[in-house]
């Protein structure tokens, strides 16, 4: 597979030829693992979800974007709408690097309806010479014809005191005042949120200070920070990274954590009786999550199924990355859940599950007790493995096709409390995400099958188990 130097990531787009581009383009559509009903590149990389919001009569999400390969290099946005949060078409809609502000890529970001126009907020990187970078925080219009206008003036630029690890803004509007939560890294290497408000947009931001999440010590850099209002209380999902595993387990190599709390002290910069920080997903591969409230009200996210550094064998083909379901939010006695949206069954065709499986089906199992013994998706050589020993569930990719990067290990351990409990699982060929009981419980992974022969639902349990199921549509 080929090495990529930083002089080839970061080179400009004007340098490839158009027969590279449609080259890359054919084999993610042509390749096996490619996906039916999740937002995947066009081409390239894939990575954060940006700019989630609702505008104009329709969804919208951008995606993190390097075109020309499976590594991390020169990104811009590009841009996916949808009427459902379910139907997503790309359209030619992107956000490129422009000099001075963002020459070596357009990062995170988050977007913002004002008026008649759509606000995006985000952030540009520019590497030195020295190879450093300097991160500054810019803003971009959207109009309703989908014409896009970038501000020539940084919005927010690095604080006295913090690295230039300095990014992923979030906007949002309380009130008449608007603020804007930032991923920030401390001169001692202490990560932390920075809160920012202004009168307008386009500012002047002025630094309220760092948002005192009720808990210490929360790695050495906190990325993609987002915050939403859910049934009365405030929910902080972040990516702290360095995270003490002793402190606060986890499994990846970088986490994507939670906190409920009652409310934002917006003057003093801080949570109001902040919950316990714990796992947004218990899978393998969930990062970069983005969150937003609907016109109706209701709390929406979606996440990159994947992580940092790390390497999958879709990489051979030239592309890697695909977002997650899009689930809506809801706190039930102080706790997360987070529930898929689905397809109407009046606006989609459903077919009846048969005896294979074509992957791109949900499989609902109906447990009436922790049992002890395997359910298996597979073909006798490969599988996806769900086993039970009384006390807890253990997710097995070891053998679901080609190996992912196992640093981290393939397989995660979910305790469970004694009783009934339904599993719902989605699998759309090289992703799957696991629902435990209506969303209490999330784990979401990548898995490459070859597909050589059909893979089928087999159950090896001491107790009785009912499992029916659905093939979805390919919507992509």
């Amino acid at each position: 597979m080929k090495k990529w130097t930083t002089q080839q990531r970061y080179a400009p787009y004007g340098s490839y030829s158009a027969e590279t581009l449609a080259g890359l383009i054919r084999a993610q559509r042509n390749s096996r693992w490619h996906l039916s009903f999740h937002i995947q590149p066009r081409s390239g990389l894939l990575n954060d979800p940006n700019g989630f919001t609702y505008y104009n009569h329709q969804w919208h999400v951008f995606y993190q974007n390097f075109p020309y390969g499976p590594v991390h290099g020169l990104k811009s946005w590009r841009h996916v709408t949808s009427p459902d949060l379910v139907h997503w078409q790309e359209d030619q809609l992107t956000l490129e690097p422009r000099a001075p502000y963002s020459t070596q890529g357009v990062y995170s970001g988050s977007a913002l309806p004002v008026n008649d126009q759509l606000f995006l907020m985000y952030t540009g990187n520019v590497r030195t010479t020295n190879g450093g970078r300097i991160s500054t925080q810019l803003g971009a219009w959207l109009n309703q014809d989908e014409q896009l206008t970038a501000s020539d003036l940084p919005l927010i630029t690095q604080p006295s005191g913090y690295t230039p690890h300095f990014r992923d803004p979030q906007i949002l509007h309380v009130g008449k005042t608007y603020y804007a939560l930032l991923g920030a890294q401390r001169a001692d290497h202490q990560g932390q949120i920075l809160l920012y408000q202004a009168d307008a947009v386009n500012g002047p931001w002025s630094l309220v200070g760092p948002l005192d999440l009720g808990h210490a010590d929360l790695g050495y850099m906190i990325e993609c920070p987002n915050l939403a209002f859910v049934d009365g209380h405030v929910v902080l999902i972040f990516c702290p990274q360095g995270l003490d595993r002793q402190r606060i387990p986890y499994a990846n190599i970088y986490p994507n954590m939670v906190i409920v709390a009652d409310a934002v002290d917006w003057q003093n910069a801080r949570l109001v009786n902040p919950g316990p920080v714990t796992n947004l997903d218990e899978g393998f591969d969930c990062y970069a999550t983005q969150v937003v409230n609907g016109p109706d009200h209701q709390a929406y996210a979606i996440s990159w199924l994947g992580l940092p550094d790390t390497t999958y064998p879709s990489d051979r083909e030239g592309w890697q990355g695909c977002l997650s379901l899009v689930k809506a939010l809801h706190v039930v006695n102080g706790q997360l859940r987070q529930t898929p949206v689905t397809i109407p069954a009046a606006t989609s065709h459903f077919e009846p599950l048969r005896d294979t499986l074509k992957g791109r089906e949900v499989l609902t199992f109906d447990l009436n007790q922790v049992p002890t013994g395997k359910i298996a998706l597979g073909n006798g050589h490969e599988e996806l493995a769900l086993t039970f020993d009384g006390q807890a569930l253990t997710i097995d990719r070891r053998i679901a096709g080609e190996p992912v990067d196992s640093d981290y290990g393939n397989t995660r351990k979910l305790d469970l409390l004694p009783g009934s409990h339904q599993l719902a699982l989605w699998l759309d060929r090289s992703s799957f995400e696991l629902f435990i009981d209506d969303g209490q419980r999330v784990a979401s992974g990548r898995i490459f099958p070859h597909f050589d022969t059909p893979w089928r639902v087999t159950t090896a349990l001491d107790t009785p188990v009912q499992v029916t199921g659905q093939r979805l549509p390919k919507l992509n």
